[in-house]
């Protein structure tokens, strides 16, 4: 699979270098989009239009200066179009005479949380904002590279960007970063990247901020893409060829103020796109360097802060390429593959420190420094078919294949210490169709199928099992109906049936699960007998949508998400003599919500109040097993976004939930849910800021409360969390042809503990103690031509 992907690039790479845009004598178009703070705005389309017809006479997307060339343009009357997600269209009519060289300026608003956005990811189809019962978040091109100038961190992005998902734990995993108090399911391109049957939690880090066009995020259950949504769906939906050919450059440069030299960071990023004889081509190509981490007072911190992996002293790597391909009128073939690796090197072990007192250190200990360098391997691979056109509907085909593999760090944990990775492979397929209902106006039923199969496993790097190998089949065939009554008013409905086996093979636990003397106390190994779990479980959803007014809507919804606990983990710590004995139970998450959106042009708002709950929660005990309890949980989420006048813009939003469970099982709610679960209360805040023309700047801010409800702090997840605030500062300016970003994450070099740090307890604080990364800055330049 993987000498597949090298060879694709390898071909690829060289056949998109060689091409080049020929240009004629005729008239020139140049132009810029820029926002009503007068900022450059990338990735948008431009299409050039006759103003007679409307025919598209060619198209293409502004550069990273905001800055787009039409070459070769006939004399005649034009109409220019400017469309990106997340702002109203511009348009201006525009006359060309032979040999004229224009330059024309659009300007495009802001409209954060467009009713009439279209996105994919809430329901798997194609539907505006305003139409779905339920909370969506849409973080566009602009968002990604104001964000990426501050950190190359996905985890951090969508934590300042996403209401309801908790801080993000700035290293390699993403563990306890939960999605209103749940489990997330996140995808690329729809592929779904996580590996439920041993959770490594590195779906976070499976992709590069540079080959993702936008991120959709459904906050709240679901079962639309099958098992393991119950928190939500975070989709990446990657880049898409232009239709001009170009190329970007972007390098860069970073580091720590306490420590230039050890601290420096690098990276350079290479895009290639267009379209030849129709068929659309985008390849990238990228290698980034991340130095060694400091604090807020200016000391080195463990490479591996809490044994699961860091990104100090990391080296990744990325390729990804993708092809549009029509075959016939409405249909088209689409291939995409991304390879992507982020491995540490590491050159320091970790030093336990004392919970709530002295934090972890860097030590030259090599016994604690694991065989294999800690991180991630990640290759995607998918086809896919459309029709928008069979019998007024359109019909949509995906097969895909995920093969992954991640390796922790060095674990006390395990007998003799030790370290251990995870390895799984996915093929999948999809088969969607939508078909015209007839009930009313753009009533519509859309179905199909999913059927995936994954096989996982947790092997040591010396060859001991850890969690044996665990080989998934599903199918789920799924309905939803939407039907719109009059102009203000959607019903929305439907179900998914998930049947699934899991063949699990004979092993052996390699930690001592039983307990031969009657002592109480494990003291030997426990033989395992493979065999075969099943499930089904049938998830519904229904929802409406009222439109109040042209500028608000409201909804309510209920729906159902579905998952199946992780099998490796209850596998390997049982002490049941065979799988079907233990036969871990599936859970099913009723979330219930209701929601206000507004949209006035310049101020954009929403609110979001929660309630989930689930018979079969999980979560860690004493010695970290899973635990089984009914649960429940509930939130409010707020949001804001002001235009203030045109060169400043402010907004931002706040989070907060609570979550009990039934630990007696006597119908009492009366125990917290630990705190990889339920984070405190998040609010975050930005000020967008256009001094001069050219020149843009946002300094943005999150704040992470306090939870203190545990008496006892001993079980994993019940340590006490005190509240912090990071500032980070963003800023671009126009230099040349190109641009020229400044970013400085955590402003005034704050020393403070992560939530990730702070909520394992008395009994397992000590090796987890470890402070965020105090001030660090970053600098670099990016052109196309």
């Amino acid at each position: 699979m993987r000498i597949a992907t090298t060879l694709l690039f390898a071909i690829l790479f060289p056949v998109l270098g060689a091409l080049s845009p020929v240009h004629g004598q005729a008239a020139e178009l140049r132009g810029s989009v820029t926002d009503t703070q007068d900022r450059p705005v990338s990735s948008v389309n431009v299409v050039l239009e006759r103003a007679d017809d409307g025919e598209r006479v060619a198209g293409t997307s502004t550069a990273v200066d905001g800055t787009f060339r039409f070459a070769d343009v006939a004399a005649g009357a034009y109409r220019l179009v400017a469309s990106a997600v997340g702002y109203t269209k511009a348009s201006t009519n525009v006359t060309v005479e032979e040999e004229d060289r224009l330059s024309i300026s659009l300007r495009i608003r802001t409209k954060k949380y467009d009713l009439d956005e279209v996105v994919v990811s809430a329901t798997r189809s194609r539907e505006a904002v305003g139409n779905l019962a339920s909370s969506v978040s849409v973080l566009g091109a602009q968002d990604l590279e104001a964000q990426s100038s501050i950190t190359g961190d996905l985890g951090d992005i969508l934590a300042q960007e996403v209401p309801g998902l908790a801080p993000s734990n700035g290293s390699l995993s993403n563990f306890g970063q939960s999605l209103r108090g749940r489990d997330p399911l996140v995808m690329i391109d729809g592929v779904p990247q996580a590996t439920p049957l041993r959770g490594g939690g590195r779906s976070l880090r499976t992709t590069s901020p540079e080959v993702i066009k936008r991120v959709e995020v459904k906050r709240g259950a679901s079962a639309r893409y099958g098992f393991g949504a119950t928190g939500g769906v975070i989709n990446f939906i990657t880049k898409e060829p232009t239709s001009s050919l170009n190329a970007t450059t972007d390098v860069g440069i970073g580091g720590s103020s306490a420590d230039v030299q050890e601290s420096f960071a690098g990276h350079f990023h290479q895009t290639i796109s267009g379209q030849v004889d129709g068929v659309g081509v985008v390849a990238s190509g990228g290698f980034g360097q991340w130095g060694q981490f400091y604090d807020g007072r200016g000391n080195l911190t463990p490479q591996n802060p809490r044994g699961q992996g860091g990104l100090a002293g990391a080296d990744d790597v990325s390729l990804f390429g993708k092809a549009t391909v029509p075959v016939a009128e409405s249909q088209q073939l689409t291939g995409m593959v991304q390879y992507y690796s982020l491995r540490q090197e590491l050159e320091y072990g970790r030093e336990p420190g004392v919970y709530d007192e002295t934090p972890t250190s860097p030590t030259s200990d090599l016994g604690t420094i694991p065989r294999e360098d800690p991180g991630t391997e990640n290759v995607v691979g998918q086809v896919g078919y459309e029709h928008n056109d069979v019998l007024d509907g359109r019909v949509t085909a995906q097969a895909y294949i995920h093969d992954f593999e991640t390796y922790f760090g060095f674990s006390r944990f395990l007998p003799g210490g030790g370290q251990s990775f995870v390895e799984s492979t996915k093929w999948g397929l999809r088969l969607d169709a939508t078909t015209p209902l007839g009930i009313t106006e753009e009533s519509q039923v859309f179905w199909g199928t999913d059927a995936l199969r994954d096989r996982t496993a947790q092997p040591l790097v010396d060859g001991r099992i850890f969690a044996p190998e665990m080989t998934q089949s599903s199918v789920a065939p799924f309905v939803q109906l939407r039907v719109p009554v009059g102009d203000r008013l959607t019903f929305r409905g439907g179900a998914r049936y998930e049947g699934l086996m899991v063949d699990v093979d004979d092993f052996t636990t390699l930690r001592e699960e039983l307990d031969t003397d009657g002592d109480g106390t494990a003291d030997a190994r426990n033989d395992v007998e493979g065999g075969t779990l099943t499930y089904g479980d049938l998830a519904f959803n229904a929802g409406v949508v009222v439109t109040v007014s042209d500028p608000v809507d409201v909804f309510m919804s209920f729906e159902q998400g579905f998952s199946v606990s992780e099998v490796g983990r209850v596998l390997r710590g049982t002490a049941a003599a065979s799988v079907e004995q233990l036969d871990p139970e599936a859970k099913t998450v009723n979330s219930y919500e209701t929601g206000l959106r507004l949209n006035t042009g310049r101020v954009s708002a929403t609110a979001t109040g929660y309630y989930t709950t689930s018979d079969l929660g999980s979560s860690f005990g004493n010695d970290l097993e899973i635990v089984r309890s009914p649960e429940r949980i509930y939130g409010l989420e707020l949001t804001a976004d002001v235009q203030l006048r045109d060169p400043v813009a402010v907004g931002g939003s706040f989070s907060w939930l609570q979550g009990k469970n039934d630990a007696d099982d006597d119908g009492s709610f009366g125990t917290h849910l630990p705190g990889q679960r339920i984070p405190p209360e998040k609010a975050t805040g930005y000020v967008d800021v256009t001094p001069i023309d050219g020149w843009t700047s946002r300094i943005q801010m999150m704040y992470s409360g306090e939870r203190d409800v545990f008496d006892d702090t001993a079980p994993f997840g019940r340590g006490d969390v005190s509240p912090y605030v990071v500032f980070d500062l963003t800023s671009q300016i126009k230099v040349g042809t190109g641009a020229l970003e400044v970013g400085i994450e955590n402003l005034f070099d704050n020393y403070y503990f992560p939530v990730r740090s702070q909520i394992p307890g008395g009994n397992f604080g000590d090796d987890s103690y470890t402070p965020a990364r105090g001030r660090n800055f970053s600098l670099s330049y990016s052109v196309r031509w």
